[in-house]
């Protein structure tokens, strides 16, 4: 099925209505416009929204262009998921707000940070880990830019070293945006045997 989600329209909003939703085992969902401050009031199973999910993290879903099918019409959509909210108790998906994203559209995204190259680093051998300082980064870029992941290898660290968002290599079409570039993205962290 891809990265497709088949979406119905729904009437109200508010907390009963979510109930109803959720015993029917589905998720309610926002697709909001430019200048769309009220959006169109959106339902889906929640089997489909878990899958994306499962195959990419509660992040990654939020870093790639998914398309909103509504059978009923035919119409589709290339959109991001802006927000995905949470069930604190069970971490399922309770709730998420959509943007548009044509392919040349500017978007800005969080993009989940992935490690390799841990099985060759001279820190994790010597019993250090790397530590994420930041799990995912803001990205700003084209719907059709947007990388899945952001990928650090970690196979020539040693404990204490740390990688920089100036260390990292990106396509040029693609910005990141840090608080402070001082502060480490990324660190072999731990004590050396």
């Amino acid at each position: 099925r891809g990265d497709v989600l088949d979406v119905f329209a729904r009437e109200g909003a508010g907390k009963t209505v979510c109930r109803h939703l959720k015993r029917r085992g589905m998720v309610p969902g926002v697709f909001f416009r430019p200048g769309d401050e009220s959006g169109e009031l959106l339902s889906f199973a929640s089997s489909d929204i878990e899958r994306l999910v499962r195959k990419h993290g509660h992040v990654g879903v939020g870093a790639r262009v998914l398309e909103l099918n509504f059978p009923k019409s035919g119409r589709k959509e290339p959109v991001v998921a802006k927000q995905l909210m949470l069930d604190p108790s069970t971490n399922l998906v309770e709730n998420v707000n959509f943007m548009p994203c044509a392919p040349n559209t500017k978007v800005k995204v969080n993009v989940p940070v992935r490690t390799e190259g841990e099985d060759a680093s001279p820190g994790v051998k010597r019993g250090g880990f790397p530590w994420k300082v930041s799990k995912h980064l803001e990205v700003r870029c084209l719907g059709k830019d947007i990388p899945p992941e952001i990928t650090i290898d970690v196979s020539s660290l040693d404990v204490g070293d740390k990688v920089f968002l100036r260390d990292l290599r990106l396509p040029e079409m693609v910005q990141v945006r840090v608080k402070d570039e001082n502060i480490p993205i990324l660190k072999i962290a731990g004590k050396a045997r």
